[in-house]
């Protein structure tokens, strides 16, 4: 079953460059900056729109730059100018609800031999677009069908991306109900919806076309959270199928895996040590490539462990220093008839293992990684957050990350390098307008002599 959503707009406003757009933006908020500085300027107030529906609208822009890239076949230097505006819509009438948000996510400056893909490029067209129902006055129980984003627990398996450009997006039902005592049991059936178009020429040129599902890649899932187990201590327990085939309209790497997973934790509190423990076994077969001629299911069985101890200090800035260690398996012998390579689903890695976008290199895949994290409010608007990590090839025979840098010998060595990030967030006007910004020096050894350096700066509107 192939599910088609229709074209958000014509085609002909499609191609149309965003800028306009942003400097209207701009003007806006210039405008509404008397009543920001009492409260946010919001949309709904100014269309005074009738009980149960509700408008927003957020703009981010984002200029990145790379230097000395590892990535095999990418320019050595690079930048690209990211624009992502979301239009969110939603309507309640007692029970009943829905939903349609659009999306229009694009690039400028990428050459041809940059590093670019839909995670990068989806012009205008539905992100989301709902109907549901509460079964109670309340809300304890929802069901909805349509399209849709949501994040599930850690954000480590499912979720909606906030760094990265463009968002996931899943076709089918989604349930949610509140339990006795605080509980929440999360269920899905999908779709996974496929970003288009998907070829380089057509994401140089912000086309547009309608995205798409197909009943050849479903994803499901139950999560399960509990407010107090192990001594008042949150706990998670969730688990995900992924089930895959080919057909005449896709091909796949036919991956039919489960994950079971747990996560326990301990939440920050001043002059007080936390911790967070998540744990993940994942089994099933999957194939080595998406390629028709590859026919060979391979036994899967692989493993993610995260594990964190935290302090915040009693200070006014709320100060918090955290010890963190991540280890994803990776495939053992790349020439067996097993898969030992940790698949995160549809989990952003960004706030783990530094941004997405042109620094692309690591994902929860083949990878060891202790860190130290340091995190601080500088004042009411101004939060920073330092990153300081080493990291290693789970299996040295097994590629890295994202880049496809791989010495299936495994004599150039398992270390990655030293990545150190910093990050600052800037609420120019509290509520509406945010600034971002960030920098990361990756010192490489082994698989690569390049010690790449990137830097960022985004503005975000928001209405």
């Amino acid at each position: 079953m192939i599910i088609r959503m229709p074209n958000a707009l014509p085609n002909s406003l499609c191609n149309q460059r965003l800028l306009t757009a942003v400097a209207s933006l701009c003007l806006t908020v210039t405008l509404g900056q008397a009543n920001a500085a009492e409260s946010p300027y919001r949309l709904n107030e100014q269309l005074n729109l009738s009980d149960g529906f509700d408008v927003s609208l957020i703009h981010r822009s984002r200029f990145e730059n790379i230097a000395d890239n590892v990535q095999p076949g990418a320019s050595k230097n690079d930048q690209v100018y990211v624009m992502r505006t979301l239009l969110d819509m939603q309507y309640q009438n007692e029970q009943f609800i829905s939903q349609l948000e659009l999306a229009d996510m694009r690039q400028e400056f990428a050459d041809s031999d940059s590093i670019i893909s839909t995670a990068t490029v989806n012009s205008l067209d539905i992100l989301q677009a709902t109907i549901g129902y509460k079964f109670d006055p309340e809300g304890n129980t929802t069901l909805r069908f349509g399209r849709f984003t949501e994040d599930w627990g850690s954000r480590r398996m499912m979720a909606r991306n906030r760094f990265r450009n463009t968002i996931n997006a899943f076709d089918g039902a989604v349930l949610h109900t509140r339990l006795a005592g605080g509980a929440e049991l999360k269920a899905m059936a999908t779709q996974t919806v496929t970003r288009l178009p998907s070829d380089r020429q057509s994401l140089l040129d912000n086309e547009q076309q309608s995205d798409r599902s197909y009943d050849s890649r479903r994803f499901y899932g139950v999560h399960l959270a509990l407010p107090a187990l192990l001594d008042s201590l949150p706990a998670e327990f969730y688990y995900y199928a992924m089930r895959e085939k080919d057909t005449a309209d896709t091909q796949t790497r036919n991956r039919r895996l489960n994950t079971l997973g747990f996560r326990l934790r301990a939440m920050p509190e001043a002059g007080q040590f936390d911790f967070e423990i998540e744990s993940m076994l994942q089994t099933g077969t999957q194939r080595s490539s998406a390629s028709p001629l590859d026919q060979i299911d391979l036994d899967h069985q692989a493993y993610f462990q995260f594990l964190s101890v935290g302090y915040s200090f009693p200070v006014p800035s709320g100060l918090r220093m955290t010890f963190e260690f991540d280890y994803a398996s990776g495939d053992e012998n790349p020439f067996d008839d097993a898969s030992g390579r940790f698949d995160s689903m549809y989990g952003p890695t960004a706030f783990e293992f530094g941004v997405v976008g042109l620094y692309n290199f690591f994902n929860r895949s083949n990878l060891a990684s202790p860190g130290v994290r340091l995190t601080a409010d500088l004042s009411p608007t101004v939060d920073i957050m330092m990153l300081y990590r080493h990291l290693w090839l789970a299996e040295a025979r097994d590629s890295w990350g994202r880049t496809g840098i791989q010495d299936v010998t495994g004599t150039s060595g398992d270390y990655l390098g030293q990545h150190l990030q910093l990050r600052v967030r800037w609420d120019i006007i509290p509520g509406n307008v945010a600034m971002e910004s960030g920098a990361i020096i990756h010192e490489t050894a082994d698989l690569t002599n390049k010690d790449p350096r990137y830097a960022y700066a985004g503005l975000t509107f928001t209405f």
